[in-house]
């Protein structure tokens, strides 16, 4: 009887051991998993350049045996239809995006700036008053060059000449996606709206008086930021 029961207690033993065992042993076979998961993926990935790279090049042989050969005809015409492909890609996301993220509105324009000569530009403004660009209501876009859409765009001829220095009322027209909740990730990112016209007036006279009413506009001479004087 009493063997039985040793019997039982080094069985219970055993079982307890590799249930132990097991347990410790499946955090590294998910590192394993893991790893061998990401090395798959890298494989893929050079895998199928080199698979990009032989068809870019490399003319097929015409018997099974043999080797194939580099073609400078081939490499020419294959890179060509691959930059064609690119480049048509590429125009239609950016079609889609501008098509289907366009806006219009009133913004309350504080300064502009030159960050590219030619290519680049920025404003900032609200599109309530009073105006500061570090509350709520406060925004910034960009002004930039574009050779798809619209098409030939030149900010510093079109969009950015139309700006005036002075605080103004402006019609912004222009295409991106704006979350007013998210606004400090676009700030700190510079992912701004793209504007594409802008058309300017001096402030009203009701304007003015709202501006007035819960805050007087300020510019210091060195900061080009709008702040409120209670």
């Amino acid at each position: 009887m009493s063997d039985d029961r040793q019997d039982d207690d080094l069985l219970k033993r055993a079982r307890d051991l590799q249930a132990r065992l097991k347990d410790d042993d499946e955090p590294e076979s998910r590192k394993r998993g893991i790893l061998s998961g990401g090395t798959s993926v890298i494989g893929w990935v050079f895998r199928t350049a080199a698979r990009y790279l032989r068809w870019l090049m490399i003319e097929p042989a015409e018997v099974a045996y043999e080797r194939g050969r580099f073609s400078a005809w081939r490499f020419a015409r294959n890179a060509a239809i691959s930059l064609a492909v690119v480049v048509l890609a590429h125009m239609t996301l950016k079609a889609v995006y501008f098509y289907t993220f366009q806006f219009e509105e009133t913004v309350y324009v504080t300064g502009k700036q030159e960050i590219e000569t030619g290519e680049l530009y920025q404003f900032g403004g609200c599109t309530s008053l009073p105006c500061s660009t570090n509350s709520d209501n406060g925004k910034f876009y960009l002004i930039e060059s574009s050779l798809y859409f619209p098409t030939m765009l030149y900010p510093e001829e079109e969009v950015f000449a139309n700006i005036p220095q002075q605080d103004a009322a402006c019609n912004v027209e222009g295409y991106g996606i704006y979350f007013r909740t998210l606004r400090w990730i676009y700030k700190a990112a510079q992912l701004y709206q793209h504007v594409v016209n802008v058309s300017c007036r001096p402030y009203t006279e009701e304007e003015i008086t709202r501006a007035v009413e819960e805050g007087e506009i300020v510019r210091d001479r060195d900061e080009p930021e709008i702040e409120l004087v209670p």
